[in-house]
């Protein structure tokens, strides 16, 4: 039997006729666009919900409740941008209708912030970032975490990274670790691998099943580009894909016997099937609205002036250019993403017990990528590098000594 086609002419609803009718319900007035499709706000917020809901759903079977284990624990990583603010916000709907029919809540939250505030000297005591948080998701557990703490977590081995004064404070010794590193790009790379850390620790030092993270589908395509561009593909199906991850690594230079080995936490990115563009829209249709929480300078400014290219990483190169592609091609952002999202990780079992990982990132190292990286680039190694020479990946060793 033939499907009849939708009707192109104008809607009409009540006594009223529609002049833009939304392409889902045909019974209100479009007033957004979303993904080539005119549509009203009722179907915008559920269709961005159902993306991050299917996600959770999924999620939820991977960790299944038994008597003695009756409630699941998750930890969210807020970085108090569009995309982790949007994702805490669902959570808390879902929490919501669960307990508005009389059931229990699916779950337990633990939201962590990683405050990296003392690397640009503008650490304020009597500030607390989490407070309209708290006031907001009053169900939920808000920690802020110093990225100091990387010091000292049992996954990075600092016996392979630059050396910092022991007799410092912490948060004086991650800033001279920072201000050592040799530009912007290597800074913005070890600052997104130390806050990804003491979220895993974090995970679980709290005896958490999964760590969420707020990474939509151009966050995702996003570190794709960059983390390639880095000489650190090989990790790809371990930071953008959903899965298992052990921490401590598996030979990573940490102690992994008895109390401190590593065990798996589950990372899940909910909202890699929405774009950045749509959740900066939606933000903006909650009641009341999310835009006030989002940090200041979050959201990059598109047409702020560059002075110099050097002053500019990786990831602020990949966020202008992916900004300007969702806008006009947003089944490219997709695609790069789930392509990436089919790529495997070769090493499972017993094989990823045995291969040492590297020191900062820690995903198993590739010893022949790595080879091939150094010697298409013409690089040779110094006494320095000598040092830490299957210890630290290209991309990390790059980061670290430039």
């Amino acid at each position: 039997m033939e499907s009849t086609p939708p009707p192109t002419g104008p809607a009409v609803a009540g006594s009223l006729t529609l002049t833009r009718p939304c392409a889902k319900c045909r019974t209100q007035e479009a007033t957004l666009d979303s993904r080539s499709q005119p549509v009203c706000r009722a179907c915008f917020v559920k269709f961005i919900s159902g993306k991050a809901m299917k996600q959770i759903g999924i999620l939820g079977k991977e960790i299944p409740t038994t008597r003695t284990n009756a409630t699941r624990r998750y930890v969210l990583g807020l970085s108090r941008g569009v995309s982790s603010t949007v994702l805490l916000h669902l959570l808390n709907e879902n929490v919501e209708f669960a307990l508005g029919k009389a059931r229990a809540a699916p779950f337990d939250l633990t939201v962590i912030y990683v405050d990296s505030s003392c690397l640009y000297g503008s650490k304020n005591a009597d500030h607390d970032p989490l407070a309209p948080f708290r006031a907001r998701f009053p169900r939920f557990t808000f920690r802020s975490v110093s990225i100091a703490d990387a010091l000292g977590l049992l996954g990075i081995d600092w016996s392979a990274l630059p050396s910092v004064d022991p007799t410092l404070l912490p948060e004086q010794r991650i800033w001279s670790f920072f201000s050592a590193l040799p530009s912007a790009a290597s800074r913005a790379d070890i600052l997104r691998l130390f806050t990804r850390h003491v979220l895993l620790a974090s995970a679980r030092s709290l005896d958490a099943q999964a760590l969420l993270l707020g990474h939509s589908t151009t966050a995702l395509a996003e570190l794709t580009l960059s983390e390639t561009a880095k000489g650190r593909g090989f990790s790809l199906p371990w930071v953008i894909n959903d899965g298992g991850v052990e921490y401590p690594p598996a030979g990573s230079g940490s102690s992994t016997e008895g109390e401190d080995r590593g065990r798996k936490i589950l990372v899940y990115h909910p909202l890699r099937d929405a774009l950045r563009k749509e959740l900066s829209v939606y933000m903006t249709l909650t009641e009341p609205p999310l835009t006030p929480f989002v940090a200041e300078g979050a959201v990059t400014a598109l047409d702020s002036a560059v002075v110099s290219h050097k002053d500019l990483s990786i990831e602020e190169v990949m966020f202008r250019y992916f900004a300007e592609v969702e806008e006009s091609y947003p089944s490219v952002v997709a695609n790069v993403a789930r392509t990436t999202g089919k790529l495997v990780r070769l090493l499972g079992g017993e094989d990823a017990e045995r291969k040492r990982g590297c020191g900062m990132c820690g995903v198993p190292l590739d010893g022949e990528g790595d080879e091939r990286w150094r010697g298409e680039l013409g690089i040779r190694g110094g006494d320095e590098e000598e040092k830490t020479r299957g210890k630290l990946c290209y991309g990390c060793e790059r980061s670290t000594r430039g």
